[in-house]
């Protein structure tokens, strides 16, 4: 990304199909952009269920696999956007101070930031409430490979001193035996933007992938998941898709420890199915190492292969704005906070001027 790149010139090179123009609390239109994101469990990862020990689970084809609801991964997400807003707002323009997440202020001016905007809020103002519908679909995934209820992890409860033995050296008899989502293990989650804006779509990018830490005692684990896109569809109406549905279609009962290069060839025979006329699609291509020969694909048919168009430009380099691994991108990602907030006081300001209105004429 090159030094003097701004908000205003990136924006401009992404296309308008799946964005709304502006931000509006009713909406019209609903074009949708989705984010194909692999998420690959690093370290040993508890995603609890009803019982606080184990993932909830789901049975496809006889084969059990993990099951996490989207929310688990939302409000994680929700976090590192907040934690961005709070360390770009060096003139109060991007987020107001009393906010926080899951307290809704009384006073909509306040609540006006990328957060609300974007995930969602409900709260009451003057004794009336007032919902603001996420804008974000982040549905259920499933871990890919099979989920290993053997696999438990047994653990003595700690005294308070830390250790295992109390003050008078007696030995902790207390365990728990929690059944962790092992690293290598892969979710492919469907993330999607619904008549959200391109800063919604840069907010939305940028948490995705700036959170690593999900899941049970995330606190107390360092780096869990890694998230990366390997796709996405733009499309002036629905582009929702289910992991459920491609682990039902597209993967045997059998598979174990899948490469992330077989994973992309899954999703894109999944998405072949089910491409609409009016999606484009991207997906991204295997970086080629340098001297290899493809003989296999060179011997292929080409009608035979799945093909989908590669990553353009202008998401690589909102890829790489939201990476933040230069410095010019906090500067990007500022620039499209401010807006986004400014949309939302002036569509406060415009509901004001309506109800005044309406007052008068009574």
């Amino acid at each position: 990304m090159a030094n003097d790149m701004n908000w205003n010139e990136l924006k401009e090179s992404i296309p308008d199909v799946g964005f709304v123009e502006n931000y509006e609390i009713y909406r019209r239109a609903r074009p949708t952009t989705t984010l194909i994101v692999l998420r690959t469990v690093t370290d040993p990862t508890l995603f609890r269920n009803s019982d606080s020990e184990r993932a909830e689970t789901q049975e496809f084809s006889g084969v059990l696999h993990a099951q996490v609801n989207g929310e688990k991964f939302v409000s994680k997400e929700r976090l590192t956007g907040l934690n961005l807003c709070r360390e770009l707002d060096d003139k109060g323009d991007i987020i107001d101070p009393d906010y926080t997440y899951n307290e809704p202020l009384s006073d909509l001016e306040k609540s006006q930031t990328a957060d609300m905007l974007t995930y969602g809020l409900a709260g009451t103002v003057s004794g009336a409430t007032y919902s603001q519908k996420s804008r974000v679909i982040e549905g259920y995934t499933y871990s890919l490979e099979r989920y290993d209820l053997m696999n438990k992890e047994v653990h003595n409860a700690l005294y308070e001193s830390g250790t295992m033995r109390n003050e008078t050296g007696k030995q902790s008899e207390a365990l728990f035996s929690p059944t962790k989502v092992q690293p290598g293990t892969h979710f492919v989650h469907f993330v999607t933007l619904e008549a959200g804006t391109k800063e919604m779509f840069l907010y939305l990018l940028h948490n995705i992938l700036n959170t690593s830490r999900y899941g049970a005692r995330e606190t107390r684990t360092g780096r869990n998941i890694r998230n990366e896109i390997i796709g996405c569809i733009q499309s002036p109406s629905d582009s929702s898709l289910s992991c459920g549905e491609m682990i039902l279609d597209h993967i045997s009962s059998d598979t174990e420890n899948l490469p992330e290069e077989n994973i992309k060839a899954i999703v894109s025979s999944y998405l072949m199915e089910h491409k609409r006329a009016d999606w484009d699609v991207f997906v991204k291509e295997e970086t080629k190492k340098e001297g290899t020969e493809k003989k296999e694909d060179e011997q292929k048919d080409k009608k035979d292969k799945i093909t989908f168009n590669d990553f353009p430009e202008w998401l690589t380099k909102a890829i790489n704005v939201c990476e933040r691994k230069e410095k010019a991108s906090s500067d990007v990602l500022s620039e499209a906070l401010v807006i986004l907030r400014d949309e939302g006081l002036r569509t406060v300001e415009k509901e004001k001027k309506s109800e005044e209105k309406k007052t008068s004429r009574v």
